[in-house]
């Protein structure tokens, strides 16, 4: 430790400052920043304060999608003009006065920080009348939620809340939201839908308005007063129509108590022995109430990803986690293929819930959350139970084409025809249950005749399927006959079979086989030469004279004991002064340092720790990307090719193994991402999609790529809007084909994709799979040196090489040569010997 050279740094060289309180400007800029975290939740807030207020209608006016100004008015009970002061100002509240009230709150705002934490963000104007004042007032707010001027003016009973600049006070912030304005926008669009959907008897309507001053709807419900209806008004009708109701496990049998005991024997085996039920469980499910919809799980009602699910606990929307993965877990052993729209309402005891989490309120705390999930399994197993067996029948109406004269002539077949019809199906299934158990239908009675009909088309129908089902029963009669003929055949070859086999001798097998030549050697030591060895002995060092002769000498020199008689130089000695212990703890240290180099060295070539198992993927994907950079694809040198599937390259120290086939596939598939624009077939009769508001921005936004893509619109601005769109032409390729639903999906990846890049939908993508597949380089093709340096060449210049598009490996690490020195394999030794 003496000769340690390194100073300590001390931790600072200022003096100790006082612990001061932070002033209250700051204090409320720094907490407004974590209440109001987005565009959505801003207006979020307002449009809560609005339901909260009783509004039956609420209106949102965005002008460059709230980049310039923010406006949520009502039709609300409005403020009376002596709250006006604790309207904006921090913690103020009328919906709680003690901590216990948050137990029973049914409001969606309670914390009283929303307005403040707006005003600190924004420039924030509210005008607002209540029902017992004559007139309406306008104030404004400075940044703290100070009302800073206070003036009357005309408006009806409600509340208008108007921002500009929002978040113009956190430079940052601001910076991050007018570059992805657009991403914001959707994600309010998100959450406006999900209040437009539980809020029966409100109609909330939301429009924006571009710089060029076009003004567009984007959002908007029609306040019906159920919850069916709105999903229509949003969504379409289309959507409303592929939904189910979906059935509460009490819904029907609150009163009846054995039902509820069968129920609550159900969920205690779903829960299992170390799950069981208690007092406070069965309150909770006797006060829980599953309300909503859910698609159906017939192919083609599902959707292609899941931007519609909704869910609520109280009329509250939320993300519970645990509930959206057993929805989408219990929909998928019905419909692998699609994801559900789903809208679920769970009405709870006010008390089992804890909704203060975080500042959206949307993660909630649920007491016996378990509980919860197994009534959400019953119903879902109750409403998809009967689905699987049941089969749309489409009604056809058939225009008659008979005559007068013989629908009379049907007319007069009378009872007496339904009779011979009825007996004649009777000795029909007779004789197919003669053939099923006999094999033969000789004996049996004829089948009556039917009555002859007027029309020869019909007769001539009857015959024909007489005569199909006639060469049935003879086809069986012969397969039948023919398989025991068969059958008896085959044992009696595998019987004489096994005798012959008995008979063979390995003389005659070899005989009877040209192909198996069995080569036999007297010994092993005849056909392995070997080399006798002369004893060695050990020999005196050779001095320089006798290298002078001749060079050929193989004289051994064996030691005499006069060889040791001879003189040595002579050497001073010493006495020092030590101890056995010193030295073994000298030479302990220095084991120990070396050992440490030696494992620092290991550590540092032992890059690649993962092993080639399936089991390990990730953990090796994880380590390729993190050591290996495009660049190295150059630089790797090609050893050859290993079983004529996989090409073995060498970057520095360590050898990797590289699927030949797959690397080369995921390069053809990224190309073909990158450069296929796909053909579009017109359509005969344009369709028009049934697209919100919002989807039908993000279409227009991003049209170059759907036109990549291969569909072709047609854009109405003068059009309403969900009908601005029609669909003109759709992608087509060979098997494959596309429609409504791949433009659903392209929608969806759009809205969280970066700026300019290409998206594919997953059933396109499959196709550039299919095609980057067959024409790559297949396994078991020889490879020239040049086409494998090509292959790991292209890895560096793909986006992401490390597996293929079907999941494949691209490569893995094989070793690290530099590992295999001497002294690591003495390590080994000697630690396998310990």
């Amino acid at each position: 430790m003496e000769d340690c050279d390194i100073e300590r740094i001390p931790a600072t060289s200022e003096e100790s400052k006082s612990i001061t309180s932070i002033s209250q400007e700051n204090v409320h800029r720094i907490c407004s920043g974590q209440v109001i975290l987005s565009l959505a939740v801003a207006v979020k807030e307002l449009v809560e304060n609005s339901i909260d207020a009783g509004a039956t209608s609420v209106e949102i006016k965005l002008v460059d999608h709230g980049l310039d100004y923010i406006e949520v008015s009502d039709n609300g009970s409005g403020v009376e003009e002596h709250n006006l002061d604790g309207m904006t100002a921090k913690y103020h509240t009328s919906k709680l006065r003690e901590f216990v009230d948050l137990q029973s709150v049914a409001t969606f705002g309670f914390r009283g920080e929303a307005l403040s934490s707006l005003c600190a963000l924004a420039k924030m104007s509210i005008t607002t009348r209540h029902k017992n004042s004559d007139v309406a007032v306008r104030i404004e707010m400075d940044h703290e939620g100070k009302i800073i001027s206070r003036h009357p003016c005309a408006r009806t009973v409600g509340t208008t809340v108007t921002l500009s600049n929002i978040f113009e006070k956190l430079p940052v912030r601001r910076r991050a939201f007018v570059k992805n304005v657009k991403k914001e926008f959707n994600s309010m669009c998100q959450i406006l839908q999900a209040y437009c959907l539980v809020c029966t008897g409100v109609r909330i309507k939301c429009t924006n308005q571009t710089p060029k001053g076009n003004k567009t709807v984007v959002v908007q419900s029609h306040g019906s007063l159920d919850v069916l209806s709105n999903i229509s008004a949003i969504f379409g009708t289309r959507q409303s129509n592929d939904i189910l109701e979906i059935k509460s496990p009490l819904s029907d049998s609150r009163g009846d108590m054995k039902t509820v005991d069968v129920l609550m024997g159900e969920l205690q085996d779903d829960l299992g022995d170390a799950n069981s039920l208690d007092e406070d469980d069965v309150k909770q499910i006797l006060g829980s109430k599953l309300e909503g919809y859910i698609s159906s799980c017939s192919h083609g009602c599902g959707r292609s990803s899941k931007d519609r699910q909704y869910f609520y606990v109280n009329f509250r929307p939320c993300d519970p986690k645990n509930i959206s993965k057993v929805v989408n877990e219990y929909y998928h052993r019905y419909n692998a293929h699609q994801f559900p729209f789903v809208y679920l309402n769970i009405i709870t005891n006010r008390e089992s819930v804890d909704v203060n989490l975080t500042p959206d309120k949307r993660v909630l705390n649920l007491n016996n959350e378990k509980v919860l999930l197994a009534l959400i399994k019953k119903a879902l197993i109750a409403t998809f139970d009967s689905i699987p067996s049941t089969y749309k029948v489409q009604n056809t109406t058939i225009t008659s084409i008979l005559t007068k004269q013989e629908a009379v002539a049907e007319s007069e077949l009378g009872q007496s025809q339904s009779e011979n019809l009825e007996a004649s199906s009777q000795r029909f299934y007779e004789v197919l249950s003669q053939w099923k158990s006999t094999g033969d239908t000789e004996g049996a009675k004829p089948l009556t005749k039917l009555v002859k009909r007027k029309c020869p088309d019909e007769i001539e129908s009857r015959k024909l399927k007489m005569q199909k089902i006639q060469e049935y029963l003879n086809r069986e009669q012969s397969q039948q006959v023919l398989n025991e003929t068969t059958s008896c055949k085959s044992e009696s070859e595998d019987e004489g079979t096994k005798e012959q086999d008995m008979k063979y001798s390995p003389k005659s097998l070899t005989e009877q086989h040209d192909t198996l030549e069995i080569a036999t050697f007297e010994s092993l030591t005849s056909h392995v030469p070997t080399k006798e060895s002369e004893k060695i002995t050990a020999a005196k060092d050779a001095s320089p004279c006798e290298f002078e002769g001749d060079t050929n000498c193989q004289k051994t020199v064996e030691l005499d004991e006069s060889d040791s008689e001879q003189d040595f130089p002579k050497f001073t000695c010493n006495e020092l002064k030590t101890s056995i212990s010193e030295i073994e703890t000298m030479l302990q240290d220095e084991i120990k340092i070396k050992r440490d180099k030696q494992q620092k060295s290991k550590l540092q070539r032992l890059r690649f720790k993962s092993e080639i198992n399936p089991n390990q993927n990730k953990t090796a994907e994880a380590e390729l990307q993190k050591e290996i950079n495009k660049s190295h694809f150059v630089h790797m040198e090609i050893l050859g090719q290993f079983n004529l599937g996989f090409i073995i390259t060498k970057l520095d120290a360590d050898l990797f193994i590289v699927d030949q086939h797959a690397t080369d596939e995921k390069y053809n598939f990224e190309i073909l991402q990158q450069t296929t624009t796909l053909q579009h077939q017109p359509l005969t009769i344009p369709q028009t999609l049934e697209l919100t508001a919002v989807n039908e921005m993000v279409l227009i936004d991003h049209l170059p790529v759907f036109e990549k893509n291969g569909f072709k619109f047609e854009i109405n601005d003068k059009a309403p809007p969900t009908r601005k769109i029609r669909l003109l032409g759709k992608p087509f390729s060979k098997n494959w084909e596309f429609g409504k639903e791949d433009i659903d999906e392209l929608i969806f990846m759009l809205q969280d994709a970066p700026e300019d890049s290409m998206c594919r939908p997953s059933r396109i993508r499959a196709m550039f799979a299919s095609r980057a597949c067959r024409k790559s380089v297949m396994i078991g093709q020889a490879l020239k040196k040049s086409t494998m340096e090509m292959l790991v060449k292209h890895m560096g210049e793909i986006e992401q090489p490390w597996n293929c598009p079907h999941g494949r490996p691209t490569m893995r690490h094989l070793i690290n040569y530099a590992m295999l020195s001497n002294d690591d394999i003495d390590d080994c030794s000697v630690e396998q010997s310990d």
